[in-house]
This record gives C-alpha cells, sequence and structure tokens, in this order.
C-alpha cells in the first residue's frame, strides 16, 4: 500500500533563490508541487535578514509562499532564548534584529551569532569573547564555513563562531530542556 506524503519541507536559500536571483524552474516547480495538495513549510539557516524581510523579497521576485510557512532559524534560535530567559549579546546583522524585539539589551548572560559581516570587528568579538569568559552560553545559530553569494563564495558565521569558542573555550552545548 503507497503511503501518501504529509507535508513536504523545503530550503529556501540555493534550492528556490540566491538572493534576488530565483533558480531556474522553481516557481513552476512550486506551482506543480501546491496543485498535488500536500502541505509544504519552506525552512532556512539564513541568519541575515528577519521573516518580513526574507518573505517580503520571495515574494517580490515571483513567489508565492504565506509568511506563516518559513520557519527560520531565528526563529529556532528566538524560541530557546525565551524559553531560557536568555539576554544576548547579539551578533546579528541589523536585518535581522526585529525577530529580537523585545529581548532585553542590557544584563547579557548569552551570546548569539549569526551571519554579520559588519559585526565581526575586533571590539564587538571581544565583548563577546569577555561576557563567554564569565561562563555565558554561545548560541550559534549555524556554523556554516562559507555561503554563496551573488558575487561568489562568502566566509559564513562558522570562522567567528569557531574562534569564539577556542578563545573562550565555549563548546558546552546549550541544551533545550
Amino acid at each position: 500500500m503507497a503511503r501518501k506524503i504529509g507535508a513536504v519541507l523545503i530550503d529556501l536559500n540555493g534550492t528556490l533563490h540566491i538572493e534576488n536571483t530565483v533558480i531556474p524552474g522553481s516557481i513552476e516547480a512550486l506551482k506543480k508541487l501546491r496543485a498535488s495538495n500536500v502541505k509544504i513549510k519552506f525552512v532556512t539557516n539564513t541568519t541575515k535578514e528577519s521573516k518580513r524581510i526574507l518573505h517580503e523579497r520571495l515574494t517580490g521576485i515571483g513567489f508565492s509562499i504565506d509568511k506563516d510557512e518559513i520557519f527560520t532559524s531565528l526563529t529556532a534560535a528566538r524560541q530557546l532564548i525565551d524559553k531560557q530567559n536568555l539576554q544576548p549579546y547579539m551578533l546579528i546583522d541589523d536585518a535581522a534584529k526585529e525577530d529580537f524585539s523585545g529581548i532585553s539589551s542590557e544584563n547579557h548572560n548569552a551570546v548569539l551569532v549569526g551571519l554579520a559581516p559588519d559585526k565581526f570587528n575586533y571590539e564587538q568579538m571581544t565583548t563577546a569573547f569577555r561576557i563567554l569568559l564569565e561562563g555565558a552560553p554561545l548560541i550559534a545559530i549555524h556554523k556554516g564555513r562559507y555561503y554563496r553569494r551573488g558575487d561568489g563564495l562568502a566566509l559564513g558565521p562558522g570562522p567567528f563562531v569557531a574562534a569564539l569558542e577556542y578563545s573562550a573555550d565555549a563548546t558546552k552545548e546549550l541544551q533545550d530542556e
């Protein structure tokens, strides 16, 4: 007996699009998949922009996607932060910060790292390092070594996470209890 597919998870960046460029055939493939009435959820480990900005970009380049169909690694990080009552020092891009609205920017008791090229400078990395030395957990939203941009490969957050792990000996796992 054939089993019916209950849902399909679709990665966004590199599967449907790269930055503002549609992967050829992806819009048509998504339309065919929707016609089959299967439940669809879009997932991404992108950390450089909020869900709202990502959704606007995707619809702006021609995808018919509902914002509630998107689950991001930022969403997962926010859920963990809320559950554990953390107030992280955030090394994330300004375009991603709206997904963390309402979190105190004082009395940091964690460090949150995403893709944030403008934040990976000596002073901000040193601030994160010092917070970690006090025993705060390091939350690496992802540790990708690199990612693809329109102009080629670029460093991901992984090398910066590795630097913090190494310098502060911050390699313990934060458990989602």
